[in-house]
């Protein structure tokens, strides 16, 4: 997971903090690992989140979150990134690495991303993108080709991401489908 949910910071603590995250839900919720990770010190510092103002939203943090931590490249459009920087407004950290919502800096209009809309705030926005079935895909693909095959098998991946989403992303589950499936040791 930590080269799933790469960062690059020189604060030493923001980083045992994010590896702390990374131990306590390998193997749990990925609903949950992507909402402490994506509140991490060292994930909102790396990707400029405590610089995304209501006034001046930066993209940096709400792209990685598509791009690289859930749909891939291709599952959305501009726009759905240019809303969803909105609804990540406010979001920041404290010196000592704890999470921090600023609401005074926070956008509160409309927004609409990948098609809900409303007031949505940052947790909205993880919710909307952990409900598209594309993010098990997504996630079951980066899994298959790093335990399994550098090449996809479609069929497989689509049954595995089928059970993980059905299964609310649970990590252990979807670990065990791999493991104890016969075509796992042919």
């Amino acid at each position: 997971w930590h080269g799933h949910f790469a960062s690059r910071n020189l604060n030493i603590l923001y980083q045992q903090q994010l590896l702390d995250i990374i131990r306590r839900n390998a193997l749990g919720n990925f609903g949950d690992l992507l909402t402490e990770v994506s509140k991490s010190a060292a994930m909102i510092n790396f990707l400029n989140n405590n610089q995304n103002k209501k006034d001046h939203p930066n993209e940096n943090f709400a792209r990685e979150v598509m791009e690289l931590f859930t749909l891939g490249r291709g599952n959305y459009t501009e726009m759905d990134i240019k809303e969803a920087a909105r609804a990540f407004t406010g979001w920041g950290a404290s010196l000592s690495g704890e999470f921090v919502f600023r609401k005074f800096q926070h956008d509160a209009g409309n927004k609409t991303v990948l098609g809900k809309s409303g007031n949505l705030q940052g947790d909205d926005v993880l919710d909307i993108i952990l409900n598209q079935k594309q993010t098990a895909v997504y996630i079951t693909q980066k899994i298959y080709r790093f335990f399994v095959n550098e090449k996809p098998d479609e069929i497989i991946i689509n049954w595995l991401a089928e059970r993980f989403y059905q299964g609310h992303y649970n990590i252990a589950g979807l670990m065990k489908d791999i493991f104890q499936s016969e075509w796992f040791y042919q």
